[in-house]
């Protein structure tokens, strides 16, 4: 039964409000899904970035510690700072007071001292300021009492004397086994914390008792993290919600990173301002719903005035799609044209970019060739001597004799291959991991890379066959060693005397393995001697006096040393440097 006129009218209406209900459903839900994932993307947005501003503050703290923490263990071998704990002469301790004013002001250092074995102060660099540390009693400070057990010590601490805070860093100064006091140096965190504040976002660092050291909101400091006004939020994402003092409480999302001192975190907060976010997010759904509703709507009216005039206009559209097939037939060659000439621009931007590059590799082979042409140029010149040899061995048929001569060659090449092998290996940063390590391979790598300077001076280098010893080392820098002693041996082995040497050795010595290196120079002085291992001590016109120290501490930090033999020792002229190691063999290595 077909429906009248009356009850078709009547239901036209009710599917139109169904349709709109449906409609306006839909276009809320999608408005409120379309604002939570910009929700969710902004926040990871502001983790990722507030992450990365965490560990650039993370990096400068580290450096600040890092420029400051060798200076107290530097000053504990100090031979003034010594011989002021050793004597009560005022004279020799005022003017170690100038020398630690001038260190302090050079390094930026809040202040140095030196503390004798009762915990008094018996120097310091602002002994000539209203704050002076000298005659103050430090012996209840942590950092002392850890110094003088275990050599070393760190405590940050509210100063008694000057009232501000700062990270103490403590070193004991030893002789002949006996402690004779402690150098302190304080670091002031203010201008740390002057540099954070101009981010306007808050920073904290708590210790490993969750006390707040460091921040830049004063009122915080020494407070317990626990009872700041800041809550984590249940959150997927690290959001906290915090009272700023004179502020409201807002979300912020809290990043936390681990510092290189055991049990220092630090906080960056960043406020979470997302709403500007999922508003355009909701208005651009809007408008595109609108938009996509308004399209439906136009496309379906003019497929009711296409459908009324489709007979009547039927000649006029054929006209009408034939001139829009020549437009679109004309855009369509200027594409190609335009997708051409892009490609074309690019294969030459790919080019020059390729140039560009072997430029580049040609200027770093350029920088290297001249420390191994000879390296080089010899297995060359014997690969072309081979090579005539096996094509004449051919022509006479002698297969075996040419078999040989190939052979040599492809050992030649082998040569020339581990030469660049070497260079690479010795340019490529170290990771640090110990490992057991062939004597012979450190001592061919760093030939190799003092070859150029051998040629230079004419000094012959000899060396001892190291046989199957081996160490528990680090290659790259126990090569950094040996190519330290090999230039110091060859600068100092005077080539224009006769018998002008440099002589390597290495033998095995219990536990360890003691390689040395002898120059045929005028050796060590005395006066020399006793100060070869302090830092910017030189006799050279253009050294920096840190050679021989950066070498004995990569020695000591493999688990060795590096030191002068005395001259009692050597029947030889000139000086001998050893180096001592972990043998492989004692570790349980076997080659």
């Amino acid at each position: 039964m077909l429906p009248t006129m009356p009850s078709l009218a009547a239901s036209l209406p009710r599917r139109k409000w169904r349709g709109a209900l449906w409609g306006l459903a839909a276009a809320t839900a999608a408005t409120w899904g379309a604002g939570h994932i910009a929700a969710r993307n902004a926040d990871a947005a502001l983790v990722r970035e507030t992450s990365i501003s965490a560990s650039l503050l993370e990096a400068t703290l580290q450096n600040t510690l890092e420029r400051f923490r060798a200076l107290p263990m530097v000053l504990s071998s100090d031979g003034d700072v010594k011989a002021a704990l050793r004597q009560a002469d005022p004279a020799a301790r005022h003017q170690l007071d100038g020398k630690l004013a001038k260190l302090a002001k050079a390094t930026n250092a809040a202040a140095i001292y030196v503390i004798d074995p009762r915990g008094r102060t018996i120097a310091a660099s602002n002994s000539q300021t209203p704050e002076s540390f000298v005659g103050i009693e430090f012996s209840f400070r942590d950092y002392f009492a850890a110094a003088m057990r275990n050599g070393r010590g760190e405590q940050f601490a509210l100063g008694n004397t000057t009232h501000r805070p700062g990270l103490y860093l403590s070193s004991r100064v030893d002789s002949d086994g006996t402690a004779l006091g402690v150098v302190v140096t304080k670091i002031d965190f203010s201008s740390l914390e002057t540099e954070w504040r101009q981010s306007q976002t808050p920073v904290l660092v708590t210790g490993a008792d969750g006390v707040v050291l460091i921040t830049t909101i004063e009122s915080w400091r020494f407070q317990p993290v626990a009872r700041l006004p800041i809550r984590q939020l249940p959150s997927p994402a690290p959001l906290a919600n915090a009272v700023l003092p004179g502020q409201k409480p807002t979300e912020y999302v809290a990043i936390r990173k681990s510092t290189t001192i055991p049990g220092w975190t630090l906080t960056l907060l960043r406020q979470r301002d997302i709403g500007g976010a999922v508003a355009a997010a909701r208005a651009l759904t809007l408008l595109a719903l609108a938009l996509c509703a308004l399209g439906a709507w136009a496309l379906l009216r003019r497929r009711s005035l296409v459908a009324a005039a489709r007979a009547a206009a039927q000649l006029e559209l054929e006209a009408k799609v034939e001139q829009r097939t020549r437009e679109l037939s004309e855009a369509n060659n200027e594409l190609t044209c335009e997708i051409a000439e892009r490609r074309r621009a690019e294969a030459a931007l790919l080019l020059l970019h390729a140039e560009l590059e072997q430029a580049n590799r040609l200027t770093i082979l350029g920088q290297i060739a001249a420390g191994v042409t000879h390296e080089i140029n010899q297995p060359v010149a014997a690969i072309s001597a081979w090579a005539h040899n096996a094509t004449a061995f051919l022509q006479r048929r002698d297969t075996a004799s040419a078999t040989d001569a190939l052979t040599t060659i492809v050992r030649l090449t082998e040569r020339i291959g581990r030469i660049t092998g070497e260079l690479r290996d010795f340019a490529r940063k170290s990771d640090g991991a110990l490992s057991r390590v062939r004597v012979d391979d450190a001592i061919d790598g760093a030939l190799m890379l003092v070859s150029a300077l051998q040629q230079q001076t004419g000094v012959p280098i000899t060396r001892s066959p190291a046989s199957d010893l081996a160490v528990i080392a680090d290659r790259v820098r126990l090569e950094q060693v040996l190519v330290n002693l090999l230039q110091n041996a060859l600068e100092a082995a005077e080539p224009e005397r006769d018998g002008a040497a440099v002589v390597i050795r290495a033998a095995l010595d219990g536990d360890m393995v003691i390689l040395s290196v002898a120059d045929s120079g005028y050796g060590v002085p005395p006066e020399i001697a006793a100060t070869l291992f302090t830092p910017f001590q030189t006799t050279k016109a253009r050294g920096l006096g840190l050679g021989l120290v950066i070498s004995r501490d990569i020695c000591r930090a493999l688990n060795g040393d590096l030191r002068l033999l005395p001259a009692g020792k050597n029947d030889e002229r000139g000086a001998i440097f050893a180096v001592t190691l972990p043998s492989a063999h004692a570790s349980g290595d076997c080659p």
